[in-house]
């Protein structure tokens, strides 16, 4: 009887992957999307180009998933109530005036430009109550997360590295129609355009973004409302 054939092993298939991942900003929450492409060491241009195109396809459709759910959520949430200020004619405390000076210092600001900004807000900085120290301050921080946003945006595309895409449009010159509205909103609101600009975004407004444009535009369009505190 003859004896049966020994078969040998298959050799698994030598194969290389990448791995693409993403943080994206959706409204003030991060998510972190991951994909991982893999074919075989022979692959040709067109599987790759396959494979690129379905992770692309897989990622579009999380993250409209996601912004659908996180949207959700916070409908669902019930809006959080303002702060209040105790004793708001008082003086501004000293804990207010050092919060200011280390906004200042994080905008890079002389005492000069603080003063002219106070001085837009109605502000006197030697004689503010600690209302209008509170109002202050939170204008402030909203100035210097928006220079932020705007000067430490990541401009490369997303890759292995985890670096995020910026969005064109925001990065695209700001339209003529955006700068004629930010001009008429100056003059109803008794602003100096290009000091405004300058302030926030270090720039001109003929070198405006339509990103800077469209946060300011939201802003000056923005009825407003009473000050908060702390």
């Amino acid at each position: 009887m003859a004896s049966p054939r020994k078969t040998e092993p298959t050799r698994p298939e030598s194969t290389v992957s990448r791995t693409y991942r993403a943080a994206i900003r959706i409204g003030e929450d991060y998510v972190t999307l991951e994909e991982t492409i893999v074919l075989p060491l022979d692959a040709t241009d067109e599987e790759v180009q396959k494979a690129v195109d379905l992770g692309w396809r897989i990622y579009q459709a999380q993250r409209d998933a996601i912004e659908a759910q996180t949207a959700s959520i916070r409908e669902a949430q019930p809006a959080p109530q303002p702060p209040t200020v105790r004793d708001p004619d008082a003086p501004a405390s000293e804990r207010q005036r050092h919060y200011i000076a280390a906004l200042q210092e994080d905008l890079s600001w002389t005492n000069e430009q603080l003063t002219a900004f106070a001085q837009e807000h109605r502000v006197d900085l030697v004689t503010m109550t600690k209302g209008q120290a509170s109002a202050f301050i939170d204008s402030l921080k909203k100035l210097a997360e928006e220079r932020q946003a705007y000067t430490t945006a990541p401009r490369s595309a997303s890759g292995a590295d985890g670096a995020v895409a910026a969005r064109p449009s925001d990065h695209a010159p700001a339209s003529e129609k955006q700068i004629d509205a930010l001009r008429r909103l100056a003059l109803q609101h008794h602003l100096d355009l290009e000091a405004e600009v300058q302030r926030r975004f270090e720039t001109t407004p003929g070198e405006l973004t339509s990103g800077q444009a469209s946060a300011l535009l939201r802003e000056w369009q923005r009825p407003a409302r009473r000050a908060v505190g702390e």
